[in-house]
Protein backbone atom coordinates (compact mmCIF):
# COMPACT_ATOMS: atom_id res chain seq x y z
CA UNK A 1 0.00 0.00 0.00
CA UNK A 2 2.42 2.67 -0.66
CA UNK A 3 3.63 4.86 -3.40
CA UNK A 4 6.59 5.58 -5.17
CA UNK A 5 6.13 8.86 -3.67
CA UNK A 6 9.91 10.23 -3.39
CA UNK A 7 10.07 11.63 -6.89
CA UNK A 8 6.35 12.80 -6.84
CA UNK A 9 6.35 16.69 -6.76
CA UNK A 10 2.72 18.23 -5.50
CA UNK A 11 1.82 21.95 -6.09
CA UNK A 12 -0.52 24.26 -4.15
CA UNK A 13 -4.37 23.39 -4.99
CA UNK A 14 -7.38 25.22 -4.36
CA UNK A 15 -9.24 22.82 -2.61
CA UNK A 16 -13.11 21.87 -2.35
CA UNK A 17 -14.40 25.29 -2.60
CA UNK A 18 -17.73 24.14 -1.50
CA UNK A 19 -17.57 20.54 -2.04
CA UNK A 20 -15.35 17.47 -0.82
CA UNK A 21 -13.30 17.18 -3.44
CA UNK A 22 -9.69 17.40 -4.16
CA UNK A 23 -7.34 17.87 -6.87
CA UNK A 24 -3.37 16.25 -6.87
CA UNK A 25 -1.62 16.71 -9.38
CA UNK A 26 1.63 14.50 -9.93
CA UNK A 27 4.51 15.80 -12.14
CA UNK A 28 6.25 12.52 -11.56
CA UNK A 29 6.30 8.84 -10.31
CA UNK A 30 4.21 5.58 -11.08
CA UNK A 31 1.63 3.95 -9.22
CA UNK A 32 2.51 0.57 -7.79
CA UNK A 33 -0.40 0.05 -5.54
CA UNK A 34 -3.51 1.67 -4.71
CA UNK A 35 -5.88 2.71 -1.71
CA UNK A 36 -2.71 5.07 -0.74
CA UNK A 37 -3.73 8.26 0.77
CA UNK A 38 -2.35 11.72 -1.01
CA UNK A 39 0.69 13.07 1.18
CA UNK A 40 -1.92 16.13 2.58
CA UNK A 41 -4.17 16.28 5.65
CA UNK A 42 -7.01 15.03 3.81
CA UNK A 43 -8.60 18.48 2.78
CA UNK A 44 -12.05 18.24 1.25
CA UNK A 45 -14.55 18.49 3.75
CA UNK A 46 -17.14 21.33 2.73
CA UNK A 47 -16.04 24.57 3.52
CA UNK A 48 -12.41 23.39 4.31
CA UNK A 49 -10.16 26.43 3.19
CA UNK A 50 -6.85 25.98 2.95
CA UNK A 51 -3.81 29.11 2.85
CA UNK A 52 -4.34 29.85 -1.12
CA UNK A 53 -1.52 31.62 -3.05
CA UNK A 54 -3.49 32.56 -6.31
CA UNK A 55 -0.59 34.16 -7.88
CA UNK A 56 0.40 31.56 -9.34
CA UNK A 57 -2.94 30.13 -10.34
CA UNK A 58 -2.79 28.58 -14.43
CA UNK A 59 -4.68 31.84 -16.54
CA UNK A 60 -3.91 34.53 -14.01
CA UNK A 61 -3.10 37.82 -15.76
CA UNK A 62 -3.62 36.28 -18.70
CA UNK A 63 -2.23 39.01 -21.50
CA UNK A 64 -2.02 36.16 -24.32
CA UNK A 65 -3.70 33.38 -26.05
CA UNK A 66 -0.78 31.00 -25.33
CA UNK A 67 -2.58 31.19 -21.46
CA UNK A 68 -5.51 30.53 -22.63
CA UNK A 69 -4.73 27.70 -24.51
CA UNK A 70 -3.33 26.15 -21.90
CA UNK A 71 -5.81 26.21 -19.86
CA UNK A 72 -8.31 24.59 -22.04
CA UNK A 73 -5.34 22.16 -22.64
CA UNK A 74 -5.86 21.18 -18.92
CA UNK A 75 -9.26 21.61 -18.34
CA UNK A 76 -10.31 18.92 -20.67
CA UNK A 77 -8.43 15.87 -19.66
CA UNK A 78 -10.80 16.65 -15.53
CA UNK A 79 -13.86 16.50 -17.02
CA UNK A 80 -13.80 13.12 -16.03
CA UNK A 81 -10.35 12.47 -14.25
CA UNK A 82 -9.47 10.34 -16.14
CA UNK A 83 -6.48 11.76 -17.45
CA UNK A 84 -3.48 14.03 -17.01
CA UNK A 85 -2.42 15.43 -20.21
CA UNK A 86 -3.66 12.29 -22.03
CA UNK A 87 -1.86 9.61 -20.38
CA UNK A 88 -4.33 7.46 -17.68
CA UNK A 89 -4.48 8.42 -14.00
CA UNK A 90 -5.82 5.17 -12.34
CA UNK A 91 -5.24 6.57 -8.83
CA UNK A 92 -7.27 9.55 -9.38
CA UNK A 93 -9.88 7.40 -11.19
CA UNK A 94 -9.84 5.34 -8.26
CA UNK A 95 -10.09 8.43 -5.67
CA UNK A 96 -13.21 9.83 -7.52
CA UNK A 97 -14.62 7.24 -9.35
CA UNK A 98 -14.03 3.57 -9.24
CA UNK A 99 -14.58 3.37 -5.28
CA UNK A 100 -18.21 4.72 -5.56
CA UNK A 101 -20.14 5.58 -8.50
CA UNK A 102 -18.51 2.47 -10.88
CA UNK A 103 -20.71 0.33 -7.71
CA UNK A 104 -23.75 2.13 -8.07
CA UNK A 105 -24.06 1.41 -11.33
CA UNK A 106 -23.22 -2.70 -10.87
CA UNK A 107 -20.36 -2.24 -13.32
CA UNK A 108 -17.70 -2.65 -11.09
CA UNK A 109 -17.12 -4.18 -7.42
CA UNK A 110 -14.47 -2.73 -4.94
CA UNK A 111 -13.12 -6.10 -3.98
CA UNK A 112 -11.97 -4.83 -0.61
CA UNK A 113 -14.01 -4.32 2.83
CA UNK A 114 -11.35 -1.44 3.45
CA UNK A 115 -7.93 -0.17 3.32
CA UNK A 116 -5.64 0.40 5.68
CA UNK A 117 -6.83 4.08 6.30
CA UNK A 118 -9.80 4.21 4.65
CA UNK A 119 -12.51 2.77 6.70
CA UNK A 120 -15.75 1.32 5.66
CA UNK A 121 -16.18 1.70 1.37
CA UNK A 122 -19.03 3.66 -0.37
CA UNK A 123 -20.00 0.13 -2.10
CA UNK A 124 -21.09 -0.70 1.52
CA UNK A 125 -23.54 2.59 1.11
CA UNK A 126 -20.90 3.66 4.07
CA UNK A 127 -19.57 7.40 3.79
CA UNK A 128 -16.26 7.99 5.97
CA UNK A 129 -14.09 11.24 4.83
CA UNK A 130 -11.29 9.11 4.70
CA UNK A 131 -11.33 7.92 1.41
CA UNK A 132 -14.09 9.11 -1.11
CA UNK A 133 -12.84 12.56 -2.97
CA UNK A 134 -15.69 12.83 -4.72
CA UNK A 135 -16.10 11.80 -8.63
CA UNK A 136 -15.44 15.58 -9.75
CA UNK A 137 -12.01 17.64 -9.34
CA UNK A 138 -13.47 21.37 -8.59
CA UNK A 139 -10.01 22.58 -10.82
CA UNK A 140 -12.36 21.83 -13.77
CA UNK A 141 -13.91 25.42 -12.89
CA UNK A 142 -10.92 27.19 -11.80
CA UNK A 143 -9.29 26.53 -15.40
CA UNK A 144 -12.36 26.52 -17.84
CA UNK A 145 -14.18 29.97 -15.95
CA UNK A 146 -10.66 31.14 -16.55
CA UNK A 147 -10.69 30.34 -20.29
CA UNK A 148 -14.18 31.74 -20.55
CA UNK A 149 -13.33 34.91 -19.11
CA UNK A 150 -9.82 35.25 -21.25
CA UNK A 151 -11.82 34.49 -24.80
CA UNK A 152 -13.65 36.52 -24.08
CA UNK A 153 -10.47 39.23 -22.96
CA UNK A 154 -8.81 38.38 -25.92
CA UNK A 155 -11.13 38.20 -28.72
CA UNK A 156 -11.39 34.68 -29.12
CA UNK A 157 -15.27 33.37 -28.90
CA UNK A 158 -14.39 29.96 -30.15
CA UNK A 159 -12.93 29.05 -26.70
CA UNK A 160 -15.07 30.60 -24.53
CA UNK A 161 -17.64 27.96 -26.44
CA UNK A 162 -15.55 25.44 -25.55
CA UNK A 163 -15.01 25.94 -22.37
CA UNK A 164 -19.04 26.80 -21.44
CA UNK A 165 -18.84 22.71 -23.08
CA UNK A 166 -16.37 22.03 -20.13
CA UNK A 167 -18.29 23.31 -17.63
CA UNK A 168 -21.80 21.96 -18.96
CA UNK A 169 -20.45 18.27 -18.96
CA UNK A 170 -19.16 18.47 -15.58
CA UNK A 171 -21.89 20.52 -14.61
CA UNK A 172 -24.96 18.51 -15.28
CA UNK A 173 -23.03 15.65 -13.69
CA UNK A 174 -21.95 16.81 -10.70
CA UNK A 175 -26.23 17.93 -10.38
CA UNK A 176 -27.14 14.10 -11.26
CA UNK A 177 -24.76 12.78 -8.31
CA UNK A 178 -25.48 15.40 -5.21
CA UNK A 179 -28.40 17.45 -6.13
CA UNK A 180 -27.22 20.75 -5.91
CA UNK A 181 -24.07 22.27 -6.40
CA UNK A 182 -22.90 26.25 -5.51
CA UNK A 183 -22.42 26.85 -9.52
CA UNK A 184 -22.44 30.27 -9.57
CA UNK A 185 -19.92 30.33 -6.73
CA UNK A 186 -17.40 27.71 -8.40
CA UNK A 187 -18.06 29.48 -11.75
CA UNK A 188 -16.84 33.10 -10.78
CA UNK A 189 -14.18 31.58 -8.45
CA UNK A 190 -15.28 32.41 -4.86
CA UNK A 191 -13.33 31.92 -2.16
CA UNK A 192 -14.68 32.64 1.09
CA UNK A 193 -16.67 30.15 2.31
CA UNK A 194 -19.51 29.42 2.62
CA UNK A 195 -21.07 29.26 -0.30
CA UNK A 196 -24.28 29.35 -1.39
CA UNK A 197 -25.53 26.34 -3.29
CA UNK A 198 -28.25 26.16 -6.07
CA UNK A 199 -30.80 24.15 -7.02
CA UNK A 200 -30.02 21.49 -9.54
CA UNK A 201 -32.92 22.38 -11.59
CA UNK A 202 -31.93 26.18 -11.89
CA UNK A 203 -28.38 24.72 -12.23
CA UNK A 204 -29.56 22.77 -15.79
CA UNK A 205 -31.80 25.70 -17.17
CA UNK A 206 -28.48 28.12 -17.22
CA UNK A 207 -26.15 24.74 -18.68
CA UNK A 208 -28.92 24.42 -21.37
CA UNK A 209 -28.18 28.55 -22.26
CA UNK A 210 -24.28 27.71 -22.09
CA UNK A 211 -24.99 24.62 -24.36
CA UNK A 212 -26.74 26.76 -26.83
CA UNK A 213 -24.60 29.56 -26.69
CA UNK A 214 -21.74 27.79 -27.30
CA UNK A 215 -23.02 25.96 -30.23
CA UNK A 216 -24.04 29.21 -31.87
CA UNK A 217 -19.75 30.24 -31.02
CA UNK A 218 -18.73 27.35 -32.90
CA UNK A 219 -21.37 27.59 -35.58
CA UNK A 220 -19.74 31.34 -36.86
CA UNK A 221 -16.47 30.77 -35.95
CA UNK A 222 -15.63 27.37 -37.58
CA UNK A 223 -12.34 26.95 -35.72
CA UNK A 224 -9.36 24.97 -38.36
CA UNK A 225 -7.67 22.17 -37.25
CA UNK A 226 -4.86 23.60 -36.60
CA UNK A 227 -6.54 26.18 -34.35
CA UNK A 228 -8.15 23.17 -32.62
CA UNK A 229 -4.48 21.53 -32.20
CA UNK A 230 -3.55 24.10 -29.71
CA UNK A 231 -5.69 23.42 -27.62
CA UNK A 232 -6.19 19.42 -28.23
CA UNK A 233 -3.71 17.02 -28.50
CA UNK A 234 -4.55 15.70 -31.88
CA UNK A 235 -1.59 13.36 -31.94
CA UNK A 236 -3.91 11.06 -30.04
CA UNK A 237 -6.88 11.69 -31.72
CA UNK A 238 -8.31 13.41 -28.46
CA UNK A 239 -11.99 14.58 -28.71
CA UNK A 240 -12.92 16.30 -31.65
CA UNK A 241 -9.80 14.99 -33.76
CA UNK A 242 -9.49 18.71 -35.00
CA UNK A 243 -13.43 18.85 -36.57
CA UNK A 244 -15.04 21.79 -34.66
CA UNK A 245 -17.70 19.54 -35.60
CA UNK A 246 -17.47 17.21 -33.27
CA UNK A 247 -17.58 19.73 -30.49
CA UNK A 248 -20.83 21.10 -31.40
CA UNK A 249 -21.97 17.25 -31.46
CA UNK A 250 -20.60 17.04 -28.30
CA UNK A 251 -22.40 20.12 -26.83
CA UNK A 252 -25.93 18.56 -28.54
CA UNK A 253 -25.39 15.04 -27.33
CA UNK A 254 -24.81 16.56 -23.61
CA UNK A 255 -27.88 18.68 -24.32
CA UNK A 256 -29.77 15.44 -25.55
CA UNK A 257 -28.89 14.06 -22.05
CA UNK A 258 -29.90 16.24 -19.82
CA UNK A 259 -33.45 16.53 -21.94
CA UNK A 260 -33.96 12.73 -21.18
CA UNK A 261 -33.09 12.91 -17.80
CA UNK A 262 -35.61 15.71 -16.98
CA UNK A 263 -38.79 13.70 -18.93
CA UNK A 264 -40.56 12.95 -15.58
CA UNK A 265 -39.72 16.74 -14.35
CA UNK A 266 -40.59 19.03 -17.33
CA UNK A 267 -41.75 16.63 -20.27
CA UNK A 268 -42.47 19.69 -22.32
CA UNK A 269 -39.29 21.32 -21.77
CA UNK A 270 -37.26 17.45 -22.31
CA UNK A 271 -39.10 17.29 -25.64
CA UNK A 272 -38.44 20.57 -26.46
CA UNK A 273 -34.27 20.63 -25.56
CA UNK A 274 -34.03 16.76 -27.13
CA UNK A 275 -35.31 18.04 -30.65
CA UNK A 276 -33.79 20.37 -30.82
CA UNK A 277 -30.40 18.92 -30.57
CA UNK A 278 -31.43 15.48 -32.47
CA UNK A 279 -32.64 18.11 -35.53
CA UNK A 280 -29.67 20.85 -35.18
CA UNK A 281 -27.81 20.80 -38.50
CA UNK A 282 -25.18 19.07 -37.41
CA UNK A 283 -26.88 17.15 -34.93
CA UNK A 284 -25.70 14.80 -32.17
CA UNK A 285 -23.61 11.66 -32.42
CA UNK A 286 -24.45 8.87 -34.16
CA UNK A 287 -23.23 5.62 -36.07
CA UNK A 288 -22.14 7.87 -38.91
CA UNK A 289 -19.59 9.13 -37.00
CA UNK A 290 -15.91 7.50 -37.03
CA UNK A 291 -15.69 7.45 -33.13
CA UNK A 292 -16.64 8.51 -29.80
CA UNK A 293 -15.71 11.83 -27.68
CA UNK A 294 -12.71 10.31 -26.43
CA UNK A 295 -8.90 10.17 -25.71
CA UNK A 296 -7.57 7.72 -28.67
CA UNK A 297 -4.05 6.56 -27.71
CA UNK A 298 -2.67 3.18 -26.96
CA UNK A 299 0.52 3.19 -24.39
CA UNK A 300 -0.95 3.17 -21.07
CA UNK A 301 -3.19 0.79 -19.96
CA UNK A 302 -6.86 1.92 -18.92
CA UNK A 303 -7.45 2.71 -15.45
CA UNK A 304 -9.73 -0.26 -15.35
CA UNK A 305 -7.10 -2.74 -16.26
CA UNK A 306 -4.58 -1.33 -14.10
CA UNK A 307 -7.46 -0.90 -11.22
CA UNK A 308 -8.07 -5.01 -11.18
CA UNK A 309 -5.46 -6.80 -13.47
CA UNK A 310 -2.41 -4.97 -11.57
CA UNK A 311 -4.29 -3.84 -8.35
CA UNK A 312 -6.46 -6.29 -7.94
CA UNK A 313 -9.17 -3.43 -6.39
CA UNK A 314 -12.11 -4.17 -8.55
CA UNK A 315 -13.94 -7.25 -10.43
CA UNK A 316 -16.22 -7.54 -11.80
CA UNK A 317 -19.85 -6.42 -10.93
CA UNK A 318 -22.20 -9.21 -10.16
CA UNK A 319 -25.29 -7.06 -11.80
CA UNK A 320 -23.33 -6.91 -15.14
CA UNK A 321 -22.19 -10.12 -15.11
CA UNK A 322 -25.73 -11.33 -14.38
CA UNK A 323 -27.19 -9.08 -17.43
CA UNK A 324 -24.81 -10.38 -19.84
CA UNK A 325 -25.15 -13.91 -19.18
CA UNK A 326 -29.19 -13.76 -19.41
CA UNK A 327 -28.68 -11.83 -22.70
CA UNK A 328 -26.26 -14.47 -23.80
CA UNK A 329 -23.90 -11.81 -25.15
CA UNK A 330 -20.61 -12.75 -26.83
CA UNK A 331 -19.40 -9.57 -25.15
CA UNK A 332 -19.00 -11.40 -21.89
CA UNK A 333 -15.86 -12.88 -22.66
CA UNK A 334 -14.76 -10.59 -25.14
CA UNK A 335 -14.89 -8.02 -22.26
CA UNK A 336 -13.65 -10.46 -18.92
CA UNK A 337 -11.80 -13.52 -18.02
CA UNK A 338 -12.57 -16.67 -16.35
CA UNK A 339 -11.37 -17.93 -13.37
CA UNK A 340 -7.30 -19.20 -13.81
CA UNK A 341 -6.95 -20.13 -10.51
CA UNK A 342 -9.41 -22.25 -8.43
CA UNK A 343 -12.23 -20.66 -6.73
CA UNK A 344 -13.62 -22.97 -3.43
CA UNK A 345 -16.48 -22.23 -1.31
CA UNK A 346 -15.27 -21.23 1.95
CA UNK A 347 -17.27 -23.61 3.94
CA UNK A 348 -17.20 -26.79 1.68
CA UNK A 349 -14.20 -25.94 -0.35
CA UNK A 350 -15.76 -27.74 -3.27
CA UNK A 351 -14.04 -26.37 -6.36
CA UNK A 352 -16.17 -24.06 -8.71
CA UNK A 353 -16.48 -24.74 -12.37
CA UNK A 354 -14.57 -22.46 -14.73
CA UNK A 355 -16.92 -19.43 -15.68
CA UNK A 356 -17.06 -15.77 -15.92
CA UNK A 357 -17.57 -14.48 -12.20
CA UNK A 358 -18.76 -11.18 -10.97
CA UNK A 359 -18.92 -9.70 -7.26
CA UNK A 360 -21.89 -8.45 -5.78
CA UNK A 361 -21.76 -4.99 -4.53
CA UNK A 362 -22.19 -4.68 -0.71
CA UNK A 363 -21.16 -7.88 0.61
CA UNK A 364 -19.37 -8.68 4.08
CA UNK A 365 -15.34 -8.50 2.92
CA UNK A 366 -13.51 -7.95 6.29
CA UNK A 367 -11.57 -10.81 5.99
CA UNK A 368 -11.60 -11.44 2.26
CA UNK A 369 -9.92 -8.75 0.81
CA UNK A 370 -8.40 -9.28 -2.85
CA UNK A 371 -4.96 -9.78 -2.84
CA UNK A 372 -4.14 -10.92 -5.83
CA UNK A 373 -5.79 -13.50 -8.61
CA UNK A 374 -3.78 -16.11 -6.99
CA UNK A 375 -4.94 -15.79 -3.51
CA UNK A 376 -8.36 -17.34 -2.85
CA UNK A 377 -11.12 -15.45 -2.07
CA UNK A 378 -12.76 -12.97 -4.30
CA UNK A 379 -9.05 -13.16 -6.25
CA UNK A 380 -10.11 -15.28 -9.24
CA UNK A 381 -13.14 -13.70 -9.77
CA UNK A 382 -13.48 -11.49 -13.17
CA UNK A 383 -11.21 -8.66 -14.81
CA UNK A 384 -10.41 -7.83 -18.15
CA UNK A 385 -8.97 -9.18 -21.01
CA UNK A 386 -5.95 -8.09 -22.70
CA UNK A 387 -9.14 -6.92 -25.05
CA UNK A 388 -9.55 -4.27 -23.06
CA UNK A 389 -6.44 -3.24 -21.96
CA UNK A 390 -6.04 -0.25 -24.37
CA UNK A 391 -9.29 1.26 -24.62
CA UNK A 392 -9.77 4.45 -25.58
CA UNK A 393 -10.94 7.00 -22.96
CA UNK A 394 -14.85 8.23 -23.65
CA UNK A 395 -16.64 11.12 -22.40
CA UNK A 396 -19.42 10.72 -24.36
CA UNK A 397 -20.31 7.64 -26.63
CA UNK A 398 -22.19 6.99 -30.23
CA UNK A 399 -23.89 4.43 -28.68
CA UNK A 400 -25.28 6.09 -25.59
CA UNK A 401 -26.56 8.64 -28.23
CA UNK A 402 -28.50 6.09 -30.32
CA UNK A 403 -30.30 4.50 -27.56
CA UNK A 404 -31.16 8.04 -26.13
CA UNK A 405 -32.49 8.76 -29.47
CA UNK A 406 -34.29 5.35 -29.33
CA UNK A 407 -35.89 6.40 -26.26
CA UNK A 408 -36.82 9.74 -27.80
CA UNK A 409 -38.47 7.90 -30.63
CA UNK A 410 -40.41 5.48 -28.53
CA UNK A 411 -41.82 8.90 -27.01
CA UNK A 412 -43.00 9.95 -29.89
CA UNK A 413 -40.41 12.78 -30.54
CA UNK A 414 -38.82 14.06 -33.57
CA UNK A 415 -36.04 11.66 -34.00
CA UNK A 416 -35.62 12.80 -38.03
CA UNK A 417 -37.83 9.94 -39.41
CA UNK A 418 -35.67 7.04 -37.44
CA UNK A 419 -38.01 4.84 -35.42
CA UNK A 420 -37.26 3.21 -32.00
CA UNK A 421 -36.28 -0.04 -33.53
CA UNK A 422 -34.26 1.31 -35.90
CA UNK A 423 -32.07 3.28 -33.37
CA UNK A 424 -32.30 0.49 -30.81
CA UNK A 425 -30.90 -1.81 -33.26
CA UNK A 426 -28.25 0.21 -34.89
CA UNK A 427 -27.37 0.62 -30.99
CA UNK A 428 -26.50 -2.72 -30.71
CA UNK A 429 -25.05 -3.27 -34.20
CA UNK A 430 -22.65 -0.22 -33.08
CA UNK A 431 -21.52 -2.21 -30.16
CA UNK A 432 -20.68 -5.27 -31.43
CA UNK A 433 -18.75 -3.47 -34.21
CA UNK A 434 -16.99 -1.00 -31.76
CA UNK A 435 -15.71 -3.71 -29.91
CA UNK A 436 -14.17 -5.64 -33.07
CA UNK A 437 -17.61 -8.59 -33.72
CA UNK A 438 -18.43 -7.88 -37.14
CA UNK A 439 -19.75 -11.50 -38.50
CA UNK A 440 -23.32 -10.60 -39.24
CA UNK A 441 -24.34 -14.09 -38.04
CA UNK A 442 -23.44 -13.11 -34.81
CA UNK A 443 -25.02 -10.03 -34.81
CA UNK A 444 -28.34 -11.32 -36.43
CA UNK A 445 -28.61 -14.25 -33.89
CA UNK A 446 -28.17 -11.79 -30.71
CA UNK A 447 -30.56 -9.33 -32.47
CA UNK A 448 -33.23 -12.26 -33.04
CA UNK A 449 -32.98 -13.73 -29.58
CA UNK A 450 -37.07 -14.37 -27.69
CA UNK A 451 -36.12 -15.28 -24.73
CA UNK A 452 -33.55 -15.08 -21.92
CA UNK A 453 -31.53 -17.69 -20.34
CA UNK A 454 -32.89 -18.27 -16.90
CA UNK A 455 -29.61 -17.41 -15.02
CA UNK A 456 -29.13 -16.74 -11.30
CA UNK A 457 -26.37 -15.06 -9.80
CA UNK A 458 -24.15 -17.62 -7.69
CA UNK A 459 -21.58 -16.78 -5.85
CA UNK A 460 -18.82 -19.37 -5.48
CA UNK A 461 -17.00 -18.70 -2.85
CA UNK A 462 -19.41 -17.18 -0.56
CA UNK A 463 -23.64 -18.72 -1.08
CA UNK A 464 -25.19 -16.64 1.01
CA UNK A 465 -24.64 -13.83 -1.50
CA UNK A 466 -26.39 -15.49 -4.23
CA UNK A 467 -29.59 -13.88 -5.74
CA UNK A 468 -32.30 -14.44 -8.43
CA UNK A 469 -31.56 -12.87 -11.69
CA UNK A 470 -33.45 -10.23 -12.59
CA UNK A 471 -33.82 -9.10 -16.05
CA UNK A 472 -36.58 -11.47 -18.26
CA UNK A 473 -37.08 -8.83 -20.99
CA UNK A 474 -35.34 -10.46 -24.20
CA UNK A 475 -33.33 -8.93 -27.11
CA UNK A 476 -35.64 -9.23 -29.66
CA UNK A 477 -37.60 -6.04 -30.91
CA UNK A 478 -41.67 -6.57 -30.41
CA UNK A 479 -43.90 -4.27 -32.28
CA UNK A 480 -46.94 -5.68 -29.86
CA UNK A 481 -45.07 -5.51 -26.59
CA UNK A 482 -46.12 -1.85 -24.44
CA UNK A 483 -43.96 0.86 -24.12
CA UNK A 484 -42.53 0.11 -20.51
CA UNK A 485 -41.35 -3.05 -21.83
CA UNK A 486 -39.83 -1.24 -25.07
CA UNK A 487 -38.13 1.02 -22.65
CA UNK A 488 -36.78 -1.33 -20.60
CA UNK A 489 -35.39 -3.75 -23.38
CA UNK A 490 -33.68 -0.32 -24.89
CA UNK A 491 -31.90 0.76 -21.33
CA UNK A 492 -30.92 -2.61 -20.73
CA UNK A 493 -29.10 -2.51 -23.72
CA UNK A 494 -27.91 0.49 -23.51
CA UNK A 495 -26.42 -0.45 -20.41
CA UNK A 496 -24.28 -2.90 -22.18
CA UNK A 497 -23.49 -1.14 -25.04
CA UNK A 498 -22.35 2.00 -22.85
CA UNK A 499 -19.89 0.42 -20.63
CA UNK A 500 -17.36 1.34 -18.71
CA UNK A 501 -19.35 4.64 -18.89
CA UNK A 502 -20.92 4.45 -14.82
CA UNK A 503 -22.18 7.85 -14.57
CA UNK A 504 -24.82 7.60 -17.17
CA UNK A 505 -25.33 4.22 -16.20
CA UNK A 506 -26.46 4.89 -12.22
CA UNK A 507 -28.11 8.38 -13.45
CA UNK A 508 -30.18 6.38 -16.17
CA UNK A 509 -31.07 3.67 -13.59
CA UNK A 510 -32.47 6.09 -10.69
CA UNK A 511 -34.56 8.12 -13.53
CA UNK A 512 -36.36 4.53 -15.28
CA UNK A 513 -35.61 1.83 -12.83
CA UNK A 514 -33.55 -0.23 -15.56
CA UNK A 515 -31.71 -2.35 -16.06
CA UNK A 516 -32.95 -4.40 -13.04
CA UNK A 517 -29.40 -3.84 -11.19
CA UNK A 518 -29.12 -6.09 -7.62
CA UNK A 519 -29.10 -4.06 -4.65
CA UNK A 520 -26.17 -4.36 -2.29
CA UNK A 521 -25.93 -7.30 0.16
CA UNK A 522 -25.17 -4.37 2.99
CA UNK A 523 -27.23 -1.34 3.47
CA UNK A 524 -25.66 1.13 5.78
CA UNK A 525 -27.22 4.15 5.49
CA UNK A 526 -31.10 2.86 6.29
CA UNK A 527 -31.23 5.97 8.79
CA UNK A 528 -30.37 7.78 5.46
CA UNK A 529 -33.88 7.01 4.16
CA UNK A 530 -32.17 4.76 1.61
CA UNK A 531 -33.95 2.23 0.54
CA UNK A 532 -32.13 -1.55 -0.51
CA UNK A 533 -34.55 -1.79 -3.50
CA UNK A 534 -35.08 1.81 -4.51
CA UNK A 535 -31.38 1.72 -3.91
CA UNK A 536 -28.96 4.93 -3.16
CA UNK A 537 -30.43 8.14 -5.27
CA UNK A 538 -27.81 10.84 -4.37
CA UNK A 539 -24.51 10.70 -3.00
CA UNK A 540 -24.72 12.47 0.46
CA UNK A 541 -22.29 15.33 1.36
CA UNK A 542 -20.11 14.66 4.79
CA UNK A 543 -20.85 16.73 6.97
CA UNK A 544 -18.29 18.27 9.41
CA UNK A 545 -17.89 20.91 12.23
CA UNK A 546 -16.44 23.08 9.17
CA UNK A 547 -19.41 22.84 6.90
CA UNK A 548 -22.15 23.65 8.96
CA UNK A 549 -23.33 26.85 6.84
CA UNK A 550 -22.74 24.93 3.71
CA UNK A 551 -24.90 22.33 4.74
CA UNK A 552 -27.51 24.24 5.64
CA UNK A 553 -27.42 26.08 2.19
CA UNK A 554 -27.17 22.72 0.34
CA UNK A 555 -30.36 21.19 2.24
CA UNK A 556 -32.08 24.76 1.11
CA UNK A 557 -31.82 24.10 -2.14
CA UNK A 558 -32.47 20.46 -2.26
CA UNK A 559 -35.90 20.84 -0.43
CA UNK A 560 -34.91 17.71 1.54
CA UNK A 561 -32.24 16.45 4.69
CA UNK A 562 -28.90 15.77 3.04
CA UNK A 563 -29.30 12.17 2.60
CA UNK A 564 -28.42 9.50 0.38
CA UNK A 565 -32.28 8.55 0.34
CA UNK A 566 -33.48 11.97 -0.90
CA UNK A 567 -33.97 12.91 -4.52
CA UNK A 568 -32.22 14.57 -7.36
CA UNK A 569 -34.99 17.26 -8.93
CA UNK A 570 -35.58 15.12 -12.18
CA UNK A 571 -36.11 11.77 -9.96
CA UNK A 572 -39.80 11.62 -9.32
CA UNK A 573 -41.12 8.86 -7.17
CA UNK A 574 -43.76 7.64 -9.68
CA UNK A 575 -42.78 4.04 -8.88
CA UNK A 576 -44.83 1.32 -7.43
CA UNK A 577 -43.84 -1.91 -5.40
CA UNK A 578 -44.57 -5.73 -6.52
CA UNK A 579 -43.82 -9.09 -4.90
CA UNK A 580 -41.21 -9.51 -1.93
CA UNK A 581 -38.21 -10.61 -3.32
CA UNK A 582 -37.53 -14.05 -1.77
CA UNK A 583 -33.99 -12.74 -1.08
CA UNK A 584 -34.45 -9.40 0.25
CA UNK A 585 -36.32 -7.72 3.09
CA UNK A 586 -38.31 -5.11 0.40
CA UNK A 587 -40.92 -5.58 -2.36
CA UNK A 588 -39.61 -5.00 -5.42
CA UNK A 589 -39.73 -2.16 -7.49
CA UNK A 590 -42.27 -1.77 -10.34
CA UNK A 591 -41.31 0.96 -12.69
CA UNK A 592 -43.35 3.98 -14.59
CA UNK A 593 -42.54 5.51 -17.11
CA UNK A 594 -45.18 6.39 -19.33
Amino acid sequence: MNLGLNNIKMRKTIYAIGFFVVESVFSVGLFTSCGDRFQEEYPWMIGRQEDMDNTNEEGAGATDITVLEQELRGAIPYMISYTKGGSWQPHAYQYQRSNNIDNYAGYWTTTKGTFAFGGALPTLYTYPNDYLGGPMDNSIFTQSYNAIHHATELGKPEWRAVALIIQAYQGHEIVDFYGAAPFNDWRNLQRNPPLTYEKGEDIYAQIFNDLDEAIRILKERQPSRDEIAKIEDLTIRTLSNGDWRMWVKFANSIKMRMAMNIVKYDVGTAQQKFEQAVTDDIGVLSETDARDIAYYQEQNACSWYVLGNSWNDIRLGASLENILKRCNHPLLTRWFDTNAYTIKDKSSGIAAPIDVYGVRAGINMRNNNTTGKDKGGYGPFATLTGEFQYMHQPFFKRTESLFLMAEGALRGWNTRGRTAQELYEAGIRLCFQENGITDESVITQYLEQTEVNDVDYVDPYNGENNIAGRVNVCVKWNESDDNEVKLEKIITQKYIANFPMSAEAWTTFRRTGYPRLFPVKVNNLKDQNVDTELQLRRIPIVETTNNTLEIASLVQALGQPNWGGSRVFWDIANETRGDQSPDNEYLLVVPHNF
